[in-house]
């Protein structure tokens, strides 16, 4: 049971982030879930997630193609290089998570640009970072606080020394 909760949720978490992405155009919705599954090393989940994220974000058009695959593992590189200064768990170390991520993105969508022949608006660029950066921390807080209140047997377990449970700092 607990199996099927925990896929259940993250499709319905995948269903969600992609009506938020309808709504709110240019931002990766579906990135603080990554962020969540990391925090709770859930490795299994993630094989079958992240490629379904990916396949998503390609088909969505959000980023130029190919982008999404580099998103993603500079998502994962930021959070590994971020952990090894900050406990995982807080609002502090997802922060700033979120302001590398809002940097990554404009990188990310500047350096992509040319390789479609993509015309680059610069304040276009701008304002959906910082959107994505503004976001982030957000959807983070939700998600994480969702996954708080399932019951224990369908979450699965941090590592040990961590404390998931704490959103301050």
């Amino acid at each position: 049971m607990s199996g099927l909760g925990n896929i259940c949720f993250w499709l319905i978490f995948t269903a969600a982030g992609l009506v938020c992405e309808m709504l709110v155009p240019r931002i990766d919705a579906l990135v603080c879930g990554l962020i969540v599954l990391l925090q709770e090393r859930n490795f299994k989940t993630l094989v079958w997630l992240l490629p379904l994220f990916v396949l998503l974000q390609e088909g969505l058009g959000s980023r130029p193609f190919g982008g999404s695959v580099v998103w993603y593992a500079v998502i994962v590189l930021f959070f590994h290089i971020g952990e090894r200064f900050f406990n995982s768990g807080t609002f502090v170390f997802v922060f700033f998570l979120s302001a590398a991520c809002g940097a990554a993105s404009y990188a990310l969508n500047v350096l992509m640009a040319p390789l479609q022949d993509l015309e680059v608006n610069v304040q276009q660029l701008i304002d959906s970072s910082l959107l994505q950066a503004i976001f982030l921390p957000i959807s983070w807080c939700v998600v994480h606080y969702l996954r708080l209140c399932l019951p224990a047997s369908s979450q699965p377990n941090p590592v040990k020394g961590e404390n998931l449970h704490k959103i301050g700092v």
